[in-house]
């Protein structure tokens, strides 16, 4: 293709699409699938929810602490090369998980190389690939690049109960790690563009644009710089709250659903309708905060998601059920892009990585606890009441400290 071509066909949107596909493998085989293979882990080892709950934390756990250091990387090197490690790392990992003997080597594998894994080949080196293309409409951009986050919790779901009938949950394993290994890591390498710049395009397809502007946009700050603004810490606290409050439930929801007296496929089904309201979340608000402003849409957000949570805890038959898992969905699925589109706004595109992969560590400490806490009270009072409510509580937490949050003038 010659250059003159190139410039004739933006390929920020080729970035979108790639995006999706990278959000789709690695959300969708590390979170999504998990929910499916809990049951099946929890049988094979005797452990209890309690015990398997964990892995999400071990991953959470993990994943924050490598996040620091991938958002330096990804603000200094080829976003192409890491996101081709990232896959060669997270498929390994997978694929050693069907070989552990006890459910602490599956544990260790979790946190060491899946977590890495996703981080490196994932929601965070997509939005940084995006926030490079786009910065005008950049809400609705992070919105429908993250739209493969919430259909693989559609689609996988059903592929990973197929797989686990089929050849039990280590072939399904062996699959997913199969696949990861040689097909992601040569699209990777294949069809990322790390930015405009190197086509010789513009961020949203512009043919002319202020250099000036760029330049001040461009300017790079410190780790401590970006600590010692307010926002960081506003936007932290916010979306602590919602991710824990997702985390809290979204886990539990299949095995949820089985208490109600719902079969294994059948709970898979229920959660892919969560998640694929959580996909249309994530086109509705990412265009709404490019309308509404960051705090008008957050608050929808966190009231949707709310409302959802406080549902689920009186659905006792599948229509409250299925009205519940549509509306906590609808909320839960703008946390990703609105997230990434205020760290985008606050701290401009040449620090989003820095800015955004140092919050993990910040967001850990809750969100670890979220998904066992959850598993340890049903253990402890035999149903998810408690649980559930205390969930409700962080989303209206959250909106509270929305209004204490002010961004850029994006004009």
């Amino acid at each position: 293709m010659s250059t003159d071509s190139i410039k004739q066909k933006f390929l920020g949107w080729r970035m979108i699409i790639s995006a999706n596909f990278i959000d789709f493998i690695s959300g969708g085989l590390a979170f999504y699938a998990y929910a499916v293979f809990f049951s099946f882990i929890q049988d094979e080892f005797s452990a209890s929810r309690f015990l398997v709950s964990l892995t999400v934390s071990v991953m959470i756990l993990t994943a924050g602490l490598y996040s620091p250091l991938m958002g330096y990387i990804l603000d200094r090197f080829s976003i192409r090369k890491v996101l081709t490690v990232g896959a060669v790392i997270y498929g390994l990992g997978l694929t050693l998980l069907s070989v552990v003997q006890s459910f602490y080597q599956f544990l260790f594998i979790y946190g060491a190389l899946v977590s890495l894994g996703m981080v490196i080949f994932g929601n965070l080196s997509t939005s940084k690939l995006i926030s490079n293309w786009f910065r005008d409409k950049i809400g609705a951009a992070l919105g429908y690049a993250a739209i493969g986050l919430s259909f693989s919790g559609v689609i996988i779901p059903p592929i990973a109960v197929f797989l686990i009938s089929n050849f039990t949950w280590r072939g399904a394993y062996l699959i997913f790690g199969i696949f990861v290994l040689v097909v992601c890591s040569y699209c990777a390498y294949k069809f990322i563009i790390d930015k405009p710049e190197d086509v010789n395009q513009h961020p949203d397809g512009k043919i002319d644009i202020d250099t000036s502007e760029e330049v001040t946009k461009s300017e790079t700050i410190t780790f401590n710089e970006i600590l010692s603004k307010r926002v960081f810490w506003i936007l932290t606290i916010i979306f602590t709250l919602q991710l824990s409050a997702n985390l809290g439930v979204y886990t539990h929801i299949p095995i949820y659903s089985q208490d109600l007296g719902f079969s294994p496929i059948q709970a898979s089904w229920i959660f892919s309708v969560a998640a694929f309201n959580a996909a249309l979340g994530k086109i509705i608000f990412g265009n709404l905060l490019d309308r509404l402003g960051a705090k008008k849409t957050i608050l929808v957000s966190l009231f949707f998601h709310g409302l959802g949570i406080a549902t689920l805890i009186f659905a006792d038959n599948l229509l409250l059920l299925l009205f519940s898992v549509i509306v906590m969905g609808l909320g839960l699925g703008g946390t990703i892009p609105l997230m990434n589109s205020t760290f985008a706004i606050a701290f401009g595109s040449s620090n989003f990585g820095k800015a955004r992969g140092l919050v993990g560590p910040f967001m850990v400490p809750m969100q670890i606890t979220a998904a066992p806490l959850s598993g340890w009270l049903y253990d402890t009072f035999g149903n998810y009441t408690l649980a559930f409510s205390i969930n409700v509580v962080l989303c209206i937490v959250a909106g509270i400290v929305v209004l204490f949050l002010n961004l850029p003038d994006r004009k």
